[in-house]
C-alpha cells in the first residue's frame, strides 16, 4: 500500500491581490513531508503488519516534528528516531490491548458460573473491542451486579444518565457481538 500521507495543507490567502502565500515554517514543514514522508512510511510498514496503521503512525511522526517547533527542521535521522519511538509505542499499546484480553477471559471464567469457555472468550474478545467508558459500564452493571442507582452513584452521575450510559454500552456491545451471545436481562 503506497503511502499517501495524512498531511492537509490549507493555504492562507494575503489580505492584499488574492495572492496565495504559505508562512516560512509552514513550507518547511511541506518541504519535510514531502522529502521524508515514504521513508518514514517505510520504515514503520517494514515494522507493524497493517499498512493503514502505518500511515497512521507516519502522520503521528510528523505530528510530533511540528508540535516540537524545532528551531531547524529535523533530518531523516531524528525522524527515524522519533519513527522508532512511535513503533514502540504502537508495540505497548497492542501489548496492554492483549493483556487486557486475557485479564478480561480470567474475569469472565472466574464471575461467571455455569457458562462455557468458549462463550466467556467470546464476550471478552467484544469487551476489548469498545471504548473503555462503554466497557466499564458494562462491567459494573453485569460483573459487578450494580442497580442504576448504583451505578450512577459510582459513575458520579444522575439515575437517568447511568441508564442512558447502560443503554449506549449494551447498544455497543450488541452491534460488536455474534448474535448468539445477544441476551436479555431483567433489571
Amino acid at each position: 500500500m503506497p503511502f499517501t500521507g495524512h498531511l492537509h495543507i490549507k493555504k492562507k490567502s494575503s489580505m492584499s491581490g488574492g495572492t496565495t502565500m504559505l508562512a516560512a515554517k509552514e513550507q518547511a514543514f511541506i518541504d519535510l513531508h514531502t522529502q521524508h514522508s515514504a521513508r518514514v512510511y517505510r520504515y514503520i510498514a517494514c515494522r507493524i503488519s497493517d499498512g493503514h496503521r502505518a500511515e497512521e503512525l507516519a502522520a503521528d511522526v510528523f505530528r510530533i516534528a511540528w508540535e516540537k517547533e524545532l528551531a531547524e527542521p529535523p533530518g531523516i535521522g531524528w525522524l527515524l528516531a522519533t519513527a522508532r519511538n512511535v513503533v514502540g509505542n504502537e508495540y505497548k499499546g497492542r501489548r496492554r490491548r492483549q493483556e487486557l484480553v486475557e485479564r478480561l477471559k480470567d474475569d469472565v471464567r472466574s464471575q461467571a458460573p455455569g457458562s462455557n469457555d468458549e462463550e466467556r472468550a467470546a464476550v471478552a474478545e467484544v469487551l476489548v473491542q469498545l471504548r473503555e467508558r462503554d466497557r466499564e459500564v458494562l462491567m459494573l452493571s453485569y460483573w459487578d451486579e450494580l442497580t442504576i442507582a448504583e451505578l450512577a452513584q459510582t459513575l458520579g452521575c444522575s439515575s437517568s444518565a447511568a441508564a442512558v450510559r447502560l443503554h449506549r454500552a449494551r447498544r455497543a456491545f450488541a452491534k460488536a457481538a455474534p448474535s448468539h451471545l445477544m441476551t436479555e436481562r431483567k433489571d
